[in-house]
């Protein structure tokens, strides 16, 4: 049976994780990237935030645009620290890691997440 909040799920979520490995030819680690959860439904609230950058560092006091939200998804979906976590909303997709502990409810979680720059 489907929630109330599920119906609303119209967005859907892969979480990647970047996984390393020991090369046993050269010792070198060697990092790749692997799909954790593909396709599951999900909803991106999205909360953007306007920081103005510093004189020292812009002198015309441009501001910079962040883009930050709160991804709801079920119970069965465990996505890690570090994870990367692609939103695809109908042709646009948002690439967005996961920035804190998840807040968890009788039928769903919340996740914080904040855009995506690179892999730590």
């Amino acid at each position: 049976m489907v929630s109330s909040l599920e119906r609303l799920w119209t967005d859907r979520c892969d979480v990647t994780v970047r996984e390393g490995s020991v090369d046993q030819q050269t010792g070198r680690t060697v990092f790749e990237e692997r799909t954790v959860y593909a396709d599951v439904p999900c909803r991106l609230s999205f909360r953007l935030t306007f920081e103005n950058v510093s004189a020292v560092k812009n002198a015309g006091g441009a501001f910079q645009v962040s883009q930050a939200g709160k991804l709801f998804v079920g119970l069965d979906v465990s996505v890690p620290p570090g994870a990367r976590i692609t939103v695809r909303r109908g042709d646009r997709v948002y690439e967005f890691a996961r920035s804190g502990a998840p807040a968890i409810y009788s039928g769903h979680q919340e996740l914080r997440v904040e855009r995506f720059r690179d892999w730590a």
